[in-house]
């Protein structure tokens, strides 16, 4: 970013600040921000929301102010810290009236939770919180439906456990498959094994927490690195793929370069066969 302004400059001393990011190309201009997992799909007055990290809060604060109420149905993956902090600040889970819908695959899901907000932690334990809430649990690999959006499940390779969901409503696909790690001399074979479940999705946010250095460095931490994930979407025929769940020791330019490393990756090797994004805090992407 610093070398396509100074570039910039030497062509026109004279632009201003706004006038030099309007130039920039868009996969740089805009900060990523810093947010952990929170992930609304929203279809006509249906919703679902994937894991409370930290952008619950600002998502809670949305949805009051476009007066969403009532049922509330959210798809755990698992429950790392980073991926349920932000319920306690998630606003609609203290209006009276409200059902909160937890769907994971995780049996103790409710005690998690519990946990998470005793004193020690919190002031306010679960209980106190106005809503009501049910705890729906099955197994990796089940479908299941919410209104009229199908549902599909997959366990992923992750410390713990994570789990993927594929949303489907008519002929569009959604997947949401973050905190997965596909590395190793089995990967062609575990690529072709999670196909069914990945092929042809219209979007997919995938983990992409990693250059290709970092991933050899830090095996069975859980996480997928940026040029990987592009090879599995190839692989899978996806026609777009969001890559998240950034590296927290990463600033931004870091995570910027790693993206325009991935694209150049994809350019060379696949021209045409996938369009990638960089997610970014606050991003709205039409499926």
């Amino acid at each position: 970013m610093i070398e396509k302004t100074r570039d910039l400059l030497k062509k026109n001393p004279s632009l201003s600040a706004d006038e030099i990011r309007e130039k920039l190309p868009a996969h740089i201009r805009d900060l990523i921000g810093g947010e952990t997992t929170c992930v609304e799909l929203r279809e006509g007055s249906e919703q679902l929301i994937f894991d409370m990290g930290t952008g619950a809060r600002r998502l809670g604060y949305d949805m009051m102010a476009r007066g969403v109420t009532g049922d509330i149905h959210i798809l755990m993956t698992h429950t790392h810290w980073d991926h349920i902090q932000g319920w306690p600040f998630f606003i609609p889970a203290y209006i009276p009236g409200n059902q909160i819908h937890f769907h994971s695959s995780i049996k103790d899901c409710e005690q998690r939770f519990r946990t998470q907000q005793i004193f020690d932690f919190f002031p306010l334990a679960l209980d106190q919180m106005m809503s009501k809430r049910d705890f729906h649990s099955y197994e990796p690999g089940d479908s299941f439906k919410i209104g009229s959006l199908k549902i599909k499940t997959e366990s992923l390779i992750h410390p713990g456990n994570s789990t993927a969901y594929r949303v489907e409503k008519g002929k569009k696909s959604f997947i949401f498959a973050t905190d997965t790690e596909f590395f190793g001399p089995d990967l062609e074979e575990i690529v072709k094994r999670k196909a069914p479940f990945f092929k042809g999705a219209d979007c997919l946010i995938m983990d992409a927490q990693y250059s290709v250095k970092e991933s050899e460095q830090k095996i069975g931490w859980g996480h997928t690195s940026m040029i990987v994930a592009v090879d599995c979407a190839v692989a899978w025929k996806v026609k777009r793929l969001v890559l998240t769940h950034h590296e927290p020791a990463h600033d931004d330019l870091t995570t910027m370069r790693m993206l325009e490393e991935a694209q150049a990756y994809l350019d060379e090797r696949y021209a045409g066969k996938l369009e990638l994004i960089l997610a970014r805090e606050g991003d709205t992407i039409e499926i």
